[in-house]
């Protein structure tokens, strides 16, 4: 049996959901074929004095420094990573950026969402950073997965962005994309009812506001609509407006949590989705497993997991509240389009979207 080093700054006990719950998840699935040796999680704390450096420039409205991949920090990831790495025939790491410095003289491969610009540009200000710190990330960075026998890439998008400023061959890339961080249900519970839902740990970056717009245009028209919103608390005036309800932030670790996860997945007419800051959505992959479709937009990864007018609605950009509103409505005037339309998310979350089915993916190659 083949044995490799699985790298991570991930803790394997911690498996609630987003990047924690893809680490996991791809850790059982190495361990059906391979003898992994788990080296994590690798994650040294960021120097206090480059930090509040940092935070001090940018408060003066100069750039400062990211300091999180500061040289220090990267070699100490190194240092660390060398301690607990056992002989293997290849290494497995888990995102990139931490491991610029991890060069072991064994073939190796990276399991990613975006590159390090591309993530930036998305979740952070990049304006607000030393170009000359960045550039030091990036050419690092683009040296490193150019040694990279191997990039699994969460969906061909992120190639796409990371080709806009690497310089990568064609030959690496394995798009094996993710999948949901919930058991999928034997069969699809809906029970005819106009319920939304909203899923986001930041309700305005993920379009919160436009989700609530839209709630409140369709619920002129169909009075017994409701919409649920998990996650972030969202301000005070939209828990006011008629037919929202806020179930909190579920955590998928409590039982009790899990149930209700399920059970509003279980009778949801649609996932609206109208993000602003995201890279695959995992959401929208877990909302499929119950036969929920969902309406969001076309970025990032997105269009990848929702197929248009197959297995959900895919929204142009720019994008308004109305424009969600208009193609909600017509799904709630078309029942045969909206009952196959469940039937088809069903089928492809479960055929493309499973941890089983990326598994294969990485495993194969791994295997050779």
């Amino acid at each position: 049996m083949k044995k490799i080093n699985f790298i991570s700054n991930q803790d394997l006990n911690v498996t609630s959901g987003g990047w924690s719950g893809i680490n996991f998840n791809i850790h059982r699935e190495l361990e059906k074929h391979l003898k992994v040796n788990y080296v994590g999680p690798i994650n040294p704390p960021v120097n206090l004095l480059e930090k509040s450096h940092s935070k001090l420039y940018r408060t003066l409205g100069l750039r400062g420094k990211f300091n999180f991949f500061s040289e220090s920090r990267l070699q100490k990831i190194d240092t660390e990573v060398k301690k607990k790495l056992e002989k293997a025939d290849y290494n497995l790491f888990f995102g990139q950026t931490a491991w610029l410095k991890c060069n072991y003289n064994v073939p190796y491969g990276v399991y990613l969402d975006a590159d390090f610009i591309t993530y930036l540009k998305i979740f952070s200000k990049i304006e607000t950073f030393n170009k000359k710190d960045i550039d030091r990330i990036a050419k690092q960075e683009e040296k490193w997965l150019q040694n990279a026998t191997h990039i699994f890439v969460g969906s061909q998008w992120a190639w796409d962005e990371m080709v806009k400023v690497y310089s990568l061959n064609e030959s690496q890339k394995h798009v094996v994309y993710t999948g949901g961080n919930v058991e999928m249900p034997v069969k699809d519970k809906y029970d005819g009812g106009y319920n939304f839902v909203f899923i986001s740990l930041n309700f305005e970056k993920k379009g919160g506001h436009i989700c609530v717009g839209a709630f409140k245009r369709i619920r002129k028209r169909y009075p017994s609509a409701t919409l649920k919103i998990m996650g972030e608390k969202p301000p005070n005036e939209v828990l006011e407006e008629p037919g929202i309800k806020y179930v909190g932030l579920l955590k998928k670790t409590d039982a009790e949590d899990l149930k209700k996860f399920k059970d509003i997945l279980s009778k949801a007419f649609l996932l609206v989705h109208p993000t602003k800051m995201d890279t695959m959505g995992a959401v929208l992959i877990e909302a499929g497993y119950f036969g929920c479709p969902s309406i969001a937009p076309r970025s990032f990864g997105i269009p990848e997991l929702v197929k248009h007018d197959e297995t959900g609605i895919i929204i142009e950009n720019p994008f308004t509240a109305e424009d969600f509103a208009t193609e909600i409505e017509k799904l709630l005037k078309d029942k045969k389009k909206y009952l196959q339309m469940r039937a088809n998310a069903w089928v492809y979350t479960r055929n493309e979207m499973t941890w089983e089915a990326i598994g294969h993916k990485i495993n194969k190659q791994i295997m050779g």
